[in-house]
């Protein structure tokens, strides 16, 4: 930006030139010997006040080239336009730095990242922000009273480069009462496996059959020598249990299958903001759309500008008959995301399935035999 010149020290004694030089804290680089003398760089401000003290020291100054960004202005004097677009190029990289450009997120687990950047945009920090209204310690501060969930954040601004920086707050420890008096009960019907009892008087065995609400280990102890007392009893009850569930689907499923027809749509986005600039469309009033972005990154930092790649694909109704195969198919899969969810304290030792169709309608019951533990307490409550 300041510009630089290469030139040639010739004479008798240029090694008077470089005492001169040193004494005046002139920067010289790429010194090299030549043989009346030798070549240099200096800055074009330097060279000039450097001259007359040159000729002083019986030395020729000749310079043999000129760089820089004011040598490049006088060589395209002519050509406003260039000037111009560079003076506006200057104007808007200045202008576009009083901006976000990027927003990073990193700390999250249960907080989805789109729900986080609602958080922020509602605070006034997205890509496009003006960055001189932001306060980052005010943003992180309102954020932690709005969300509890929250246990710490840091919000630093680089540049044009916000990162957040979250950590979510560890839940609570479930505090378990181990003073009030309470009995162990059974949950549901079931086959008693085990009673691993750590409190309270057991009063079923092992094998022995039991009923939801049954009483199971009782929280009152004693004896007609010392009495009775209560306890807050405690104990795992494993048990051998039955369930039973039904998944039904129609005989006719009707969906939405491609036809093979696709369009592709662009368009610019520049901060947030989207500009399109090649448009399309499909025949056909059901579709679906795939959405790539490129955005340029540079120093591991994207950019405020991309590309938006949208690809429609045309879609048409169709309907799918089920045969007794296709049907049980679809609906053990249905079964099985009820055991991840519905089941998930319980082993299945077994599962027995039965397919029915009804109509338009097939059904598959499935009888479940599960190991679990059937236990919970009730309170007991002592009248005056």
């Amino acid at each position: 930006m300041r510009g630089y010149v290469r030139f040639t020290v010739s004479g008798r004694y240029p090694e008077r030139f470089l005492n001169i030089t040193s004494r005046n804290r002139v920067r010289l680089w790429d010194v090299k010997r030549q043989e009346d003398g030798f070549a240099a760089y200096m800055y074009r401000s330097d060279y000039r006040s450097i001259r007359p003290l040159a000729r002083g020291a019986g030395v020729r100054l000749r310079v043999s080239g000129k760089m820089g960004f004011p040598a490049l202005l006088y060589r395209y004097r002519a050509r406003a336009g260039v000037i111009i677009g560079v003076c506006a190029f200057i104007l808007a990289v200045f202008v576009m730095s009083l901006f976000i450009w990027s927003v990073d997120i990193t700390g999250l687990e249960t907080i989805g990242e789109s729900e986080m950047r609602s958080v922020l945009r509602e605070q006034g920090l997205y890509v496009g922000a003006f960055k001189p209204s932001l306060d980052a310690q005010q943003i992180a501060r309102d954020i932690l009273l709005e969300r509890h969930e929250i246990g710490w954040m840091a919000v630093n601004i680089t540049g044009s480069y916000a990162s957040v920086e979250v950590k979510e707050e560890a839940p609570a420890p479930k505090v378990e009462d181990v003073y009030t008096p309470c009995n162990i009960k059974a949950k549901s019907d079931g086959q008693i496996i085990r009673i691993e009892a750590m409190e309270g008087e057991t009063v079923l065995t092992e094998g022995s059959g039991v009923i939801e609400g049954q009483l199971v280990v009782s929280g009152v102890m004693g004896s007609e020598q010392s009495g009775s007392r209560l306890v807050h009893a405690q104990a795992r009850v494993i048990a051998r249990t039955a369930r039973e569930a039904d998944f039904s689907v129609p005989a006719v499923i009707a969906s939405l299958a491609p036809t093979g027809e696709s369009a592709e749509r662009k368009s610019v986005d520049l901060f947030s903001m989207s500009v399109p600039y090649r448009f399309a469309a499909v025949d056909s009033p059901y579709s679906i759309c795939d959405r790539i972005t490129d955005s340029p990154a540079a120093l591991d930092i994207t950019l405020p500008v991309g590309v938006v790649t949208e690809t429609v694909h045309a879609l048409t109704p169709v309907e799918t008959a089920l045969d007794d195969d296709s049907a049980e198919e679809l609906l053990q899969r249905e079964a099985s995301l009820y055991e991840a969810f519905s089941l998930q304290g319980c082993t299945v030792e077994e599962r027995i399935c039965r397919l029915t169709r009804s109509g338009d309608i097939f059904t598959l019951h499935v009888t479940y035999t599960c190991v679990e533990d059937i236990a919970y307490t009730e309170p007991i409550y002592v009248s005056e």
